[in-house]
């Protein structure tokens, strides 16, 4: 009886091959285009205007045509909540996974005032503290400003 633990035990804790896992695991990939609210773009389609929970979803409408929403997390949370970085040019370095077609989004690039790719962020002028969505400065709790990083 105890003969077949011992094989058993080896297959069941034995590593499992990431390609066997979630159809082979993310992979990073880099797309621009302009990152805009999924409704705005539902009527190049066809699609009848739309409200209710897609109302806040966002996409990035792909250079070459073509949309891929995009999961809310840190990576593209400014996006969801900040007009102002929407509807111009970006660059997502994102997260892509076979059979999920939402983009995870890792880090953005988006065109300033003087047309170059930039990266966003929420600066505390007080504090000298930056972070990436628009939220209250979590030192001193006042308004947080949004600037570009200057690209080295």
């Amino acid at each position: 009886m105890i003969a077949w633990i011992v094989p058993a035990l080896v297959v069941a804790l034995s590593p499992i091959p990431a390609d066997e896992v979630a159809g082979g695991g993310p992979e990073t990939v880099t797309l621009r285009g302009e990152v805009v609210r999924l409704v705005e773009v539902l009527g190049s389609f066809g699609v009848p205007e739309q409200q209710g929970p897609i109302e806040g979803q966002v996409v990035l409408r792909k250079e070459g045509g073509g949309v891929v929403p995009l999961l809310y997390n840190v990576g593209s949370r400014a996006f969801f909540e900040d007009d102002r970085l929407r509807d111009r040019p970006a660059e997502l370095v994102a997260r892509t996974m076979e059979g999920l077609p939402y983009l995870q989004v890792v880090s953005a690039r988006v065109e300033d005032g003087s047309g170059e790719l930039r990266t966003p962020e929420y600066y505390c002028d007080i504090c000298t503290i930056s972070v990436r969505y628009d939220q209250p400065c979590p030192c001193c709790q006042s308004p947080m400003e949004l600037r570009y990083t200057p690209e080295d």
